[in-house]
């Protein structure tokens, strides 16, 4: 029985000492977007970059306040005072006394609960947007209406998601397994288990 129970005793230490050993990576939480609303303007076929702000919204502030506290201007359509006509007095060869064409105007899009884009239903005038959301005006130049190709993380000052960073004692070795004993412990821990019940053989003599 003793005999039994040494070399159980044996064997658990020598798979404890065989078993591969897992170093943890901490991945470092992505960070954070615009802590107020995401203010975005697309000209596309207009010319120029994306233009994006981060605003802080102030109590009553509709959409458009929103987009002037951001730089843009907006000049609306004479007969219909809460559509916009230009952005950034652009396109300037626009007419503003009329409704634009369904082919040429600036579409408005705030963002949902998700996070992604949606047509916005109501006017940049009537619109409420709040901290954490986004609202975005992009040029529209034929019959396709293509949402924002702006995401929010992309906001001034919001810093892109940081790569996973390892600590200084961790490898940064990409193709760098588990670590592993030195090869020579299994054989050393098996000749030290038969040595062990030898011993413990011989003494029950």
């Amino acid at each position: 029985m003793l005999i039994l129970r040494s070399t159980s005793v044996a064997l658990a230490i020598l798979a404890g000492a065989t078993a591969p050993v897992f170093t943890t990576v901490s991945a470092s939480s992505a960070a954070e977007g615009c802590d107020g609303v995401t203010v975005v303007v697309e000209p596309n076929a207009l010319g120029g970059d994306p233009e994006v702000s981060c605003v802080q919204p102030g109590e009553g502030d509709t959409g458009a306040d929103l987009f002037e506290k951001a730089g843009h201007p907006l000049t609306y359509v004479t007969s219909m005072p809460s559509v916009v006509c230009r952005v950034d007095e652009r396109p300037k060869s626009a007419g503003c006394a009329q409704m634009p064409p369904a082919d040429a105007y600036w579409s408005l899009w705030i963002t949902d609960d998700s996070g992604a884009w949606s047509y916005a239903s109501r006017n940049v005038t009537e619109i409420s947007v709040t901290s954490g959301q986004g609202v975005a005006f992009t040029w529209i130049d034929d019959d396709v209406v293509t949402a924002p190709a702006t995401e929010l993380g992309d906001a001034v000052g919001a810093p892109s998601s940081p790569s996973p960073e390892l600590s200084p004692e961790e490898s940064t070795d990409p193709d760098s397994g588990p670590e592993h004993l030195p090869a020579w412990v299994a054989p050393a821990g098996i000749l030290g288990l038969f040595t062990l019940a030898g011993v413990v053989w011989w003494r029950r003599r």
